[in-house]
């Protein structure tokens, strides 16, 4: 009887918690903007620097799988096959810009199927162009379109 009840407390736990993830994802305010003073210091400098470096952009190279790659430098040919697991398995991908730079890339909602296509290159050199957001230390590239070498 007392293992029935921490089950069913355990259920309506994660219920709850799936419930709230699934709504604050839906919602519309999600992009709100605070204020910031107006005495720039550290922080709100290394911020406008971001900011440059945010919006749309077309970026050229390899799409990784991002487990393997941080974990332990994984990418090119020899680890395709891996990489391709890995991205189908659902591990988050990302892409090794030319210059060096590694980007998480995202979906984006409206485009979902350019997104799912990237997915299908795995340790190919790409161009993909979309939205470059840099957020708290991560830089991201929204998928918007891409053009697979030819």
């Amino acid at each position: 009887m007392k293992i029935a009840k921490i089950n069913f407390l355990g259920m309506i736990v994660l219920t709850a918690f799936f419930i709230f993830s699934v709504s604050s994802c839906s919602q519309s305010d999600n992009n709100k903007t605070v204020a910031t003073t107006s005495t720039p210091d550290a922080g709100a400098v290394t911020t406008a620097k971001a900011e440059q470096l945010s919006g749309p952009q077309t970026i050229k190279g390899e799409v990784l799988d991002l487990s393997c790659y941080m974990d332990h430098d994984a990418m090119g040919d020899s680890h395709q096959k891996c990489a391709q697991g890995c991205l189908d398995k659902g591990l988050p991908a990302g892409i090794l810009a030319e210059n060096g730079q590694v980007y998480l890339l995202l979906e984006d909602h409206d485009l979902a199927d350019v997104y799912q296509n990237t997915l299908k290159h795995a340790a190919e050199k790409v161009t993909i162009s979309g939205t470059v957001i840099n957020k708290n230390g991560v830089q991201s590239l929204i998928v918007k379109e891409l053009n697979p070498a030819s």
